[in-house]
């Protein structure tokens, strides 16, 4: 049985370590009529509504009264606890159930129940004052439950689907916060973890499960349909073949690499990513919330195409670098949202350098936005990459720079304008 030490404040540690910070709604928000009142955190993403209720149970056994017949007994104990406290919560927010049934365009609501169950042991043969509970530490007991556990050990409510209470343990959902590091990804196995517990399909645990959601056609599905509309609207050719054949049950294989492929360049987004918010606030020029908060609400596969971009700059002709060039790219996530790739000169007099396109900002986005509008996008965003030697060896170093403006609607004559001003800027 794995056991590690329990650090205090477990769910706020957990909450500030990854993405989820961003979203915790404050206790003011948490009060409107609009939300399901009395859970323990709520998280308002995008393109759903998250509802946490905890349960820190500590139980005090002899080590040898601890064995997995017990450890089992101890977690439905726990889990039963929040089932009745959830159901108790669901009935008495009438109002919000209301609400949430007359909304036209409502988004999908989830309610998370997480457990931590941790021991602390007591040594028979000590007297009671050496015996003390609060003297002794307490050791968090991992586990994971599986449908077996819930077909047999604590029923949940499954009449209906979108109040269905979704249990993990603390461990098991921190490392599917490790592996799934936007909202859209984490809603979308949330969403697929729902549908196998109300479907009655058979799940041995939580583990097994992210790693089947993770190769499975329910993690490519939302890039497969943002790419038909791209095509529908003629903004790209096809649908990526990668991303059908990844999609299709007998290439487990395949869609394993992929998603090796694209867990690696995630990381390395994130870490230009986190460079670029570090750099900007220690420069007394913190990007704005709302432009992180986007950012953040992409896709790891969208995420994973801007790094293949930075990193097919190794393959671009000296002339390019040295005049700089652009790239173009789409969020996969949400139709509407585009990506201006700017790789700056390495020639300080070209239109293209760093300095220049840094000032120029927010010009190119208009012209972005002139030139998108056909649909017009939601969100525009101008990604300026500066590849630079290392000063101590042959490596060289990456760089972001992050721009956003929200996509409009102009009219014929002003789209001219910028036609022009986009012919005028190419020529000089």
């Amino acid at each position: 049985m794995d056991t590690q030490q329990v650090p205090p404040s477990i769910w706020q540690q957990m909450i500030q370590q990854n993405f989820l910070s961003l979203y915790d709604l404050p206790e003011d928000r948490i009060t409107d009529p609009e939300y399901f009142q009395g859970y323990d955190v709520v998280f308002e993403f995008s393109n759903a509504t998250v509802y946490l209720i905890v349960n820190d149970v500590v139980m005090q056994a002899s080590k040898q009264d601890i064995d997995s017949t017990q450890v089992r007994t101890w977690r439905k104990e726990v889990v039963n606890q929040l089932i009745k406290q959830h159901a108790q919560l669901y009935l008495k927010n009438d109002k919000a159930i209301a609400n949430k049934n007359e909304a036209a365009f409502n988004k999908p609501v989830y309610f998370i129940g997480l457990t931590s169950l941790s021991v602390q042991h007591q040594d028979s043969s000590q007297n009671d004052q050496q015996n003390k509970y609060s003297e002794t530490p307490s050791y968090a007991v991992g586990y994971e439950y599986g449908s077996q556990f819930f077909a047999e050990d604590c029923v949940l409510d499954l009449d209906d689907e979108e109040s269905v209470l979704q249990v993990f343990s603390y461990q098991n959902f921190t490392e599917i916060l490790k592996q799934l590091v936007t909202p859209s990804d984490l809603t979308a196995f949330l969403d697929f973890h729902r549908r196998q517990l109300t479907g009655f399909e058979v799940f041995e645990d939580e583990s097994t499960l992210l790693t089947q959601f993770l190769q499975a056609p329910d993690f490519h599905q939302r890039a497969i349909e943002v790419q038909e509309q791209l095509v529908n609207h003629e903004l790209i050719e096809q649908i990526e073949p990668r991303l059908l054949r990844a999609a299709e049950p007998e290439q487990t294989e395949f869609a394993a690499a992929l998603m090796a492929e694209i867990q690696k360049n995630t990381r390395m987004w994130y870490k230009l990513f986190n460079s670029l918010i570090k750099g900007c606030y220690e420069a007394g020029t913190p990007l704005p919330k709302e432009q992180v908060d986007i950012l953040v609400d992409e896709s790891m596969y969208t995420y994973a195409c801007l790094i293949e971009k930075i990193l097919a700059h190794r393959t671009i002709d000296q002339g390019s670098r040295w005049t700089g060039y652009v790239g173009h790219e789409h969020s996969y996530n949400v139709f509407g949202r585009h990506y201006l790739i700017v790789f700056y000169a390495q020639d300080e007099k070209s239109s293209l350098s760093a300095d220049k396109v840094r000032a120029a900002h927010q010009d190119l986005l208009f012209e972005l936005n002139a030139q998108m509008q056909q649909p017009v996008m939601q969100e525009l965003f101008l990604i300026g990459v500066d590849v630079r030697p290392c000063e101590d060896s042959v490596n060289t170093e990456v760089h972001l720079d992050a721009f956003h403006q929200h996509g409009s609607l102009i009219d014929a004559n002003t789209q001219r304008l910028y036609q022009q001003l986009a012919q005028l800027r190419a020529q000089s």
